[in-house]
């Protein structure tokens, strides 16, 4: 049986889930739609074929919409294009009572999100994410960003979109790549933050998943309870003093092999890919500094390299990757900290690891 769409508030942003969401964008859109407000729709090339058709069958008044499309990949969200952006938004006179309304992945979301924020202080912002990573992640919880010389997210500040549009009927346009990167994320909330759901997920495995239609109520399951989660962690913490942390599970790590894979042309990585990578690097730190069962720490590296294996990296590699996280911004006071789980669903977070021990985990990746 099919769900109906959900509703979730959280501060001043609208979460629509579930089918049909997407009937409520217009609704969403009325408030700044006086007068000749301008309204700017984001894609990338790939949105552009494949999810902009479905969304104007859906709301045809965005015809009128003035549209803004870049090229896809995390190589196009830098600051020469957010730059190019404001251009063209100028162009048009856009003024702050214009409307950003972006419809991508995680890439565009933050890209959006950023221009948003950005232009003359900020203009109000909807997000129509179009993949899985996206719905249950990007989009949710107000962070911005763009790269930089090749690191990802250097550059970015907290600004929170008006409303959050996660309909399943886009997620039928992914490959089962793309369904899988987004599931890392998914994995993430349940180690962190769900041990009974985790419990439901290693018995199957990650290719048993991806036969399922992302409209199935398992996968609605999955996906209203990760954005659930999210937004209670978000809500508490909303700049990332505290709490929030706990989110970073699997990503110190994963950002450093993401951003390697991306002067590797032959082997880039998807976000979730790397954070899969990174969260079985995570588990062996954990063993290491918070007493995660050694039988825990096996089960789930084995799900996750089952699922995700054998990760793009070699030992040769691993110098390049402890330096780059030498440059995350989760750096503090010179230490390179870690969110890690003591047990699944119980996360610490602000846990500081030395670069040997950290080649040790990259090491584990490979090996396991």
């Amino acid at each position: 049986m099919k769900t109906t769409a959900r509703i979730v508030r959280v501060d001043r942003t609208t979460i629509y889930t579930g089918i049909n969401a997407l009937d409520h964008l217009r609704v969403a859109c009325n408030p700044f739609l006086f007068g000749k407000n301008l309204v700017f729709l984001l894609t990338d090339r790939n949105t552009y074929k494949h999810c902009l058709p479905r969304l104007l069958e859906s709301n045809p008044w965005l015809e009128k919409s003035i549209l803004l499309t870049v090229d896809a990949g995390e190589s196009t969200k830098t600051l020469q294009t957010v730059a190019r952006l404001w251009m063209e938004m100028l162009s048009h006179q856009a003024g702050r009572d214009s409307l950003m309304i972006t419809l991508g992945g995680g890439m565009i979301t933050d890209l959006g999100g950023f221009v948003a924020g950005g232009y003359k202080r900020g203009i109000p912002c909807i997000h129509i994410p179009t993949t899985l990573l996206a719905q249950v992640d990007a989009a949710i919880g107000g962070k911005t960003a763009v790269n930089m010389e090749g690191v990802k997210n250097q550059a970015g500040f907290f600004f929170l979109p008006e409303t959050v549009i996660a309909d399943p009927c886009f997620l039928t346009t992914l490959p089962p790549r793309h369904l899988k990167s987004g599931l890392a994320e998914i994995i993430k909330t349940t180690l962190t933050g769900n041990a009974l759901l985790w419990k439901k997920l290693k018995n199957k495995n990650v290719e048993e998943l991806l036969l399922l239609p992302p409209e199935s109520p398992f996968w609605q399951h999955l996906i209203n309870g990760a954005i659930t989660y999210k937004n209670r962690i978000v809500r508490n913490d909303f700049t990332e003093k505290g709490n929030r942390s706990i989110l970073n599970f699997g990503h110190t790590i994963g950002h450093a092999i993401e951003s390697f894979s991306q002067t590797e042309e032959a082997n880039t990585l998807l976000h979730g890919e790397a954070v899969a990578a990174g969260m079985t690097g995570a588990v062996w730190l954990s063993s290491k500094k918070t007493g995660l069962p050694p039988d825990e720490r096996d089960q789930i590296a084995g799900f996750l390299y089952k699922g995700y294996g054998p990760f793009s990296f070699s030992h040769a590699d691993i110098p390049s990757l402890v330096d780059k996280m030498a440059h995350d911004k989760k750096k503090h006071n010179s230490e390179i900290r870690f969110t890690l789980i003591s047990n699944p669903g119980s996360p610490r977070i602000n846990m500081s690891c030395q670069p040997d021990e950290i080649a040790q985990a990259l090491d584990f990746c490979l090996r396991f």
